[in-house]
């Protein structure tokens, strides 16, 4: 067997099916492009749905990829074992009704023994139980011997598993897999009664599905029109057997990055001798740090971004998971965007978009983990808030630390459910969870814990399998089904133009006329064979406007576009119209110049905040409208007053210059090569539309824009302010709406002028000096209530009742607010070595709520939260705290004197008893 590397590996595989009239086609990105059903890309096939089904309309019918792939769904088992990855490669060879298993099957496995020289008994192969076809071509045509060929049923060597007993309904067909082989001396394990091949001595490296057959309801199996090749081989697999290693991540594809960390913890924690394979919890880290870090890079190069749902979720979550594990070997500042440099090393040769997007992924993965350190604390003061409001019966005392057996400690309900809360919310380590309650003496509810967690993985693997009909039939997919041509767009160069219908819809529902108070569900779609409306992308919202046929007109609301087609929202205001109808469509003209302000002031916008705060910054959205442009950009730190008024500066300085706007179709490649740049985590097609403003600013970009900057007349930002973790977002407007902007700040200044008698020139001076004299009001009101305060205090001792040496007091202090309350409190519990008391405070027809007790009788059992939930209670408020103070709002007033009679009686319970 030839040692390659998994580059190599990657390159092989590539060239070799290039070389057998496939198309080498680029990688989709792992956010499915086309494609809402799924979370991410978890296989080869899937940018090739339309392929598949007869309906796409690339130009070859045989492709090779090697495609990023995430999955999710066994994410706790990434670490433990020597192959569960989150982010994977997986090559693949395609037909589209071209080729079929004749070809396939041999071109596949001489690619394993003479491409890389893997000896034919080192391999075995399945087929599905019946499929005489594919035993035949391996034996006659590979001349594979007949004990290596193992026939296994449905849920083994059929895709999807199981499809023809349950389903989806959709394309599917038999597999042939094939595995290599540990121990090729020990006898090949009998057939008869085997569901499937034994672990780890053999190892699945490649299936090649054979997809003929349209699953019906009942299991039908309708043969297709044109069958299909969708291969899948696992690139790191093949790269360890290749290596003899056992493990994946013993391979060049890992272990940059196990050295990379290895190395930190030996600089920053004095081991010295710290290596992989020491020990088994440390080994776990590494593997885990290094598969998540390269899912990661990824994912944040094609657009995702941390966040708290969804794929922003995902991608939240595996970081901390590995920021989490790096804290555990001893790392105690962030380290992973500095690993993320060596993703971009490794695998920036073979995806460019790595090596594009390495600003962003280094600066979006070092927020991250920085604001995760915060987290982390978060997680455990709530945890220790929890433990505080604990029934304390039956808790043990002695030092838990040293036990051995812990089957006797209390085992507080809900513990499972709070370990899972936090551990999902926060990626709080669950073991901690653990050793914080076994400190004061409880233990973990680990069985709830667990059901939590498998009942979170059951959600997600209902998730991301093939669910229901596995190609969505809908208003698109008829579209596809007549083979009507995609819609011409004609929008660069006009605003109105005559287009022939070509379909109508109502919901997902093709209807053939659409009229004014038509009884439909909605929305009521048209699609031309030619518009000049703009479709919704890139952050360009889609042209409204109006379309007008033979019979009746329509307006239209906003503009969309899927697989080619432009879909019209329209809204029948007169007569009706009719597919075929001959229409003209015409742009609302003074939306779309608005619109285009906007959107070429992103662009500016965009520059000048690289030449301001760096070239870190890039773009991470934007929504461009006719009203204002919002524009996502990604920087840890806040801009201050004096760098963003340099930002505008700038943008107002170019549109002054009046620079020509230039827009270019070119390839991909030569736009790269001329310094245009991309979108952040956008895909680009072959072919691209370039935009230059003068020399100023190079991006790639399909909207519409100005003829020149000094169209867009003038920019005002309104707004800057933190979307999430290392993202912000400015909001800004031109043309009319800042212009009127101004009017507006001219108005409120020339009030505030008359208001405060004052020039404008002189309003700053004005409103220090009224701030001045307001602080000195508040300074002297305070004191005035400091002085009351006092003379409260003293009515309040007069009320103070003893049990024993306890004091207790229950009062009500009438205009005190939170801050006066717990003033008195704070005084009160100086005052007196064992104190309990409760103060309301009413003001504004609100009741403030303040508690206190001191330890002693905390242990006796009166708890200040206690007093305050059952107070507040009463006045139809709530409030809380921990069991020496708390606070609280009451909306009842005319209830003090029922929640101090509650107070009272709750206090005087304590009794005498010491």
């Amino acid at each position: 067997m030839k040692k390659l590397s998994g580059g190599e590996v990657r390159e092989s595989y590539l060239s070799w099916f290039e070389e057998r009239g496939h198309t080498r086609y680029a990688s989709d990105s792992l956010v499915p492009s086309n494609d809402p059903t799924l979370l991410f890309t978890g296989a080869g096939m899937n940018q090739f749905k339309d392929m598949f089904m007869g309906k796409g309309n690339l130009p070859f019918s045989r492709a090779t990829t090697s495609q990023k792939c995430l999955r999710v769904p066994d994410l706790e088992n990434v670490g433990l074992t020597a192959g569960h990855h989150t982010f994977f490669e997986m090559l693949g060879n395609f037909s589209f009704g071209d080729y079929f298993k004749e070809d396939c099957i041999p071109w596949v496995f001489f690619w394993f023994t003479e491409a890389l020289g893997i000896p034919q008994e080192r391999l075995v192969v399945t087929i599905f139980t019946d499929d005489e076809e594919a035993f035949g071509i391996w034996r006659e045509k590979v001349g594979l011997a007949s004990e290596r060929i193992f026939r296994f049923g449905e849920k083994e060597n059929y895709w999807p598993s199981s499809a023809p007993s349950k389903g989806p309904n959709g394309p599917c067909g038999p597999c042939s897999e094939i595995y290599f082989d540990w121990n090729p001396e020990e006898p090949l394990p009998e057939g008869k009664g085997l569901e499937s091949l034994p672990e780890p001595r053999f190892v699945e490296i490649g299936n090649c599905v054979f997809t003929q057959f349209d699953r019906r309801d009942g299991g039908v199996l309708e043969p297709l029109p044109q069958k299909n090749i969708d291969v899948g081989l696992g690139l790191e697999r093949i790269t360890a057997v290749l290596n003899g290693k056992r493990s994946n991540f013993e391979t060049d594809l890992f272990t940059s990055y196990i050295d990379f960390v290895s190395t930190l913890v030996q600089e920053k924690t004095g081991r010295r001798d710290f290596a992989y394979g020491q020990t088994t919890r440390d080994d776990i880290r590494l593997r885990r740090i290094s598969d998540h870090i390269r899912a990661a890079s990824f994912l944040i190069a094609d657009g995702v971004l941390p966040s708290n749902e969804g794929r922003g979720y995902v991608l939240r979550k595996i970081l901390r998971r590995a920021c989490r594990d790096g804290y555990e070997l001893g790392l105690t500042d962030p380290f992973l965007h500095g690993l993320a440099g060596v993703v971009v090393e490794v695998m920036g040769a073979a995806y460019p978009e790595l090596q594009r997007s390495i600003t962003q992924i280094k600066n979006l993965v070092h927020q991250e983990e920085r604001s995760f350190r915060g987290i982390y604390s978060q997680g455990a003061e709530k945890l220790r808030t929890w433990i505080q409001d604990l029934d304390t019966t039956g808790r043990s005392s002695w030092p838990l630390r040293e036990v051995e057996e812990r089957g006797d400690l209390p085992v507080p309900p809900g513990s499972g459910e709070i370990a899972f809360e936090l551990h999902d919310t926060f990626g709080f380590p669950v073991d901690v969870s653990g050793v914080m309650l076994l400190d004061e003496g409880y233990a973990l509810d680990e069985d709830t814990f667990k059901k939590s967690m498998e009942a979170q993985r059951k959600r997600a693997r209902e998730g991301s399998e093939i669910v229901g009909e596995l190609f969505v039939e809908g208003f698109v997919h008829k579209l596809k089904e007549k083979e009507l041509p995609a819609t011409q767009f004609t929008g660069y160069e006009t605003c109105s133009g005559q287009g022939r219908v070509l379909a109508l819809g109502d919901g997902e529902e093709e209807v053939e006329r659409i009229s004014q108070g038509q009884d439909g569900s909605g929305p009521y779609r048209l699609v031309t064979d030619t518009t000049p409306f703009y479709a919704e992308a890139g952050g360009q919202v889609g042209d409204r406007g109006e379309v007008r046929g033979p019979q009746g007109r329509a307006r239209v609301l906003e503009c969309s576009k899927q697989d080619g087609y432009y879909f019209h929202r329209i809204e029948p205001i007169e007569g009706s119209i009719a597919r075929d109808d001959t229409v003209e469509l015409e742009v609302d003209v003074e939306s779309r110049v608005a619109t285009e302000r906007n959107h070429t002031a992103t662009h500016l916008l965009h520059q000048a905040l690289k030449e301001v705060l760096g070239p870190q910054v890039a773009q991470a959205g934007s929504m461009v409208s006719p009203d204002r442009l919002r524009f996502d950009y990604t920087q840890g730190e806040r801009p201050s007053a004096e760098d963003l008024a340099r930002v505008e500066d700038i943008v107002n300085r170019e549109i002054l210059s009046s620079v020509p706007i230039n827009a270019l179709e070119m390839p991909l490649e030569e736009a790269q090569k001329a310094g245009f740049t991309g979108l952040f985590g956008e895909k680009y097609g072959r072919t691209v539309r370039t935009l230059s403003v003068g020399q100023y600013s190079r991006e790639l970009c399909g909207g519409t824009h100005v003829r020149s900057t000094g169209q867009i007349g003038q920019l005002r930002i309104l707004s800057d302010a933190s979307l999430a973790s290392g993202i912000r977002r400015i909001e800004a407007v031109t043309g009319l709406a800042a212009l009127e902007l101004g009017r507006q700040d001219r108005s409120t200044l020339d009030l505030l002028a008359r208001d405060l008698k004052a020039p404008r020139e002189e309003l700053g001076d004005r409103l220090i000096s009224l701030k001045s004299q307001l602080k000195q009001a508040q300074k002297a009101l305070e004191q005035q209530r400091m002085v009351e305060a006092g003379a409260s205090l003293e009515g309040l001792l007069e009320s103070v009742k003893e049990r024993g040496e306890a004091k207790i007091l229950a009062a009500s202090v009438p205009g005190a607010g939170n801050k006066e309350l717990l003033e008195l409190s704070d005084r009160l519990r100086k005052k007196h070595k064992s104190f309990a008391g409760i103060l309301l405070g009413e003001g504004q027809g609100q009741v403030a709520l303040v508690a206190v007790a001191t330890k002693d009788l905390v242990g006796r059992g009166i708890r200040a939260g206690d007093l305050v939930k059952a107070c507040a209670g009463i006045l139809g408020g709530g409030g809380g705290g921990r069991p020496e103070m708390a606070q609280g709002k009451g909306k009842d007033p005319s209830k003090i004197p029922a929640a101090l009679s509650k107070a009272w009686e709750m206090l005087e319970s304590i009794g005498t008893a010491s």
